[in-house]
């Protein structure tokens, strides 16, 4: 948790345990724990994983799905393409709900939104009835072309609310309005699947705020990058899926903002897994279509490349040849070094015997280590190795930054992307501990540390907006468009999105409108999104769009066809309510010269035992410059810095680490 004093412009960060059974337990411990009255919080924003949780762990609730007559297998069918395609052991994933759960009625609206069969609603009557008979608790609504005419999606949820008090309905157009009728068949029953569960979660929580005299709107993160209130995350609790994770790719576009690099690849290391993701241009790099699990969403995501590298993650041997995760200890035993009974080397303890976590200095000196314990279990590895522990330790780490490094080359090189050309941003518990040791896998020499890096990602929520996405398929070629009527799609989303702008208590003044639109040339299957120029959309601006287009394809493939016909897919529009808040302050008072470390200690980098200065960051000030090798503790990570970099505290209090040339001092 991160707690943001408005009047003096201070924060604090605070951490509690999970509460499994009830979620919202641990957050009210949490804020009981700084706040005497809930009445004086002005701003409240939470990221939730009791959706995701459920999804991952299919653990969702009993899902009926009604659609078109004859288009009750969609959803079992999916693609027919092999996204694994060398992989001979690929299964398609299991779907969410059984072919037995799929309902079809009567009706059918065409591609242009004419009506050709009325809603049959004796049948969805019928339906009704046969989902009250086998306790459904939640109702998936996806009619062929509803994307474009919603109207018999519309009259099916009035029949299905009188019938079926209190459960819950998805229908696809409020969740994904485009095409692709698998995709968004997919989008709605994940919705479905998980809605009862996040719509519970979320009123424990406000129920607990308001008994406890919190009388303002619950802010919810959603996978987007910005925040909606809880009223409308109960609604599409599928836009919270990644709810946790994106709140640091908020942090670093703040970042961006604060420190003027442009580019910046975060990683959030924890104790199980490594999260990466991007801001380019200043701007989080967010995808309209992702792949969860095998499942495609059309709901806008930050785009976050996951791996099991954590510091809890367990070495092992295959086929002679040391491992390092994806399993891992997590908390319960947790590393060897924690004195809990562990009994496998993980990624905490090779740290510990190499001398990069001092023992007595570990979660602020709060915690002390057992380097006896970190040995022996990393001992077991070596011998099995027929190498040293200390070797052993090293080879452990090295394992982790090398995959750490091409997680990162997932959402760079392989886009063709230069990694090169960004900073690598590092927070989570362990991200700064690897973070130099990565970069150097990927050639990059700017390293930042920002304040609190163990509760960058709670920061970074504090620094969102209210963000709604509306979207509308539009399939034309780029020189034969209608303006008159992209301009009368745009109007009506702009209402749409306005609308519920105001719902969340966002004034006009306050409200922005970014236009894009998915475009491709005419033959391809997937698209380029693309800005408009601000305002009324004109002949001028679609030139501009064109020419945007073009580059950008250039830029992300390597080649283009400015002579070649290009077409619009779909019509985007992000609107942005801004909420108040307040940026970091510089600190005009710099301090100079070299900081006084806490102790020296011994540290193993590249091979060789190491003097490393241990610092306490609450110790350091602005201006401030050493040398690493060196070691800074704080309360929620440990920042290690090896041979050969130089580190400046900024005018933010954030950590500059950047690699030396070879023989520079």
């Amino acid at each position: 948790m991160v707690f943001y004093n408005m009047e003096t412009g201070a924060y604090k960060a605070g951490k509690t345990l999970t509460t499994p059974k009830d979620l919202s337990e641990a957050v009210v411990k949490g804020l009981d724990s700084e706040i005497a009255s809930y009445g004086d919080i002005d701003f409240f924003v939470h990221g939730t994983t009791s959706g995701l949780n459920a999804f991952l762990e299919r653990k969702g609730v009993k899902v009926a799905l009604i659609t078109t007559k004859g288009f009750g297998d969609v959803y079992e069918i999916g693609r027919g393409n092999r996204p694994e395609m060398y992989d001979f052991t690929y299964r398609k994933p299991k779907p969410l709900i059984d072919r037995i759960d799929s309902f079809e009625v009567e009706e059918r609206i065409l591609s242009d939104g004419s009506v050709r069969t009325p809603l049959a609603e004796e049948r969805v009557k019928a339906i009704g009835e046969k989902i009250r008979e086998k306790a459904y608790l939640s109702v998936a609504v996806c009619l062929i072309n509803a994307y474009v005419n919603p109207v018999h999606e519309v009259a099916m949820e009035r029949i299905l609310r009188e019938m079926l008090p209190g459960v819950s309905l998805s229908l696809s157009h409020r969740i994904a309005r485009e095409w692709r009728e698998y995709e968004r068949t997919s989008t709605t029953v994940i919705n479905a699947y998980i809605a009862p569960i996040v719509q519970r979660y979320l009123n424990f929580l406000e129920t607990r705020m308001q008994h406890k005299g919190f009388e303002r709107n619950v802010h919810i993160m959603q996978s987007g990058g910005g925040v909606i209130t809880a009223e409308i995350a109960k609604e599409t609790p599928i836009q919270t899926l990644l709810s946790g994770p994106v709140g640091g790719a908020v942090g670093n576009k703040s970042l961006a903002e604060l420190s003027g690099y442009r580019n910046l690849i975060g990683v959030d290391m924890g104790g199980t897994s490594y999260d990466v993701s991007l801001v380019i241009n200043g701007r989080p790099d967010v995808s309209t279509e992702t792949r969860l699990e095998g499942f495609p969403i059309l709901v806008p995501m930050v785009n976050i490349y996951t791996i099991g590298a954590g510091g809890g993650s367990i070495a092992w041997i295959e086929g002679g040849g040391l491992r390092v995760g994806p399993v891992s200890a997590g908390s319960d035993p947790g590393p060897a070094c924690y004195a809990g009974g562990g009994t496998e080397a993980t990624i905490t303890d090779a740290n510990v015997v190499l001398g990069r976590i001092d023992p007595e200095g570990f979660l602020g000196g709060s915690m002390v280590l057992d380097k006896e314990a970190a040995l022996r279990v990393v001992k077991k590895v070596a011998d099995q190795l027929n190498l040293g522990i200390q070797e052993t330790a090293e080879g452990i780490c090295k394992i982790a930054d090398a995959k750490m490094a091409d997680a990162i080359r997932q959402l760079t090189v392989r886009k063709g992307i230069d990694p090169r050309e960004f900073v690598l941003v590092a927070f989570g518990g362990a991200g700064p501990m690897h973070a130099c040791l990565t970069a150097e896998e990927l050639n990059i020499d700017t390293i930042l540390v920002p304040e609190m890096p163990g509760t960058f990602s709670a920061w970074g929520m504090l620094q969102s907006d209210i963000r709604q996405d509306a979207v509308r398929t539009m399939k034309s070629n780029a020189d034969k468009l209608s303006l008159e009527k992209v301009n009368e799609i745009y109007q009506e989303m702009m209402a749409e999105v306005s609308a519920l702008l105001r719902k969340q208590e966002i004034s006009s003044e306050k409200s922005g409108y970014l236009k894009t639109a998915d475009m491709r040339y005419v033959g391809q299957e997937y698209t380029v999104r693309v800005s408009f120029a601000p305002g009324l959309i004109t002949a001028e601006s679609m030139t501009g769009l064109k020419a945007s287009f073009h580059e950008l394809h250039q830029q992300i493939y390597g080649h283009n066809n400015p002579a070649g016909d290009v077409e619009i897919v779909n019509l985007r529009l992000v609107g942005i309510g801004q909420l108040d808040k307040k940026l970091k302050q510089k600190v005009l008072k710099q301090v100079t010269g070299a900081p006084v470390p806490r102790k020296t200690g011994r540290a193993v980098f590249y091979g060789r035992e190491f003097d490393t200065a241990i610092y306490n960051r609450q110790e350091l000030h602005p201006g401030q410059e050493f040398m690493g090798p060196a070691i800074v503790e704080e309360l929620t990570a440990t920042t290690v810095v090896p041979p050969g970099y130089h580190v400046t505290l900024d005018e933010y209090g954030h950590i500059l680490i950047q690699k030396m040339p070879k023989g520079g001092n």
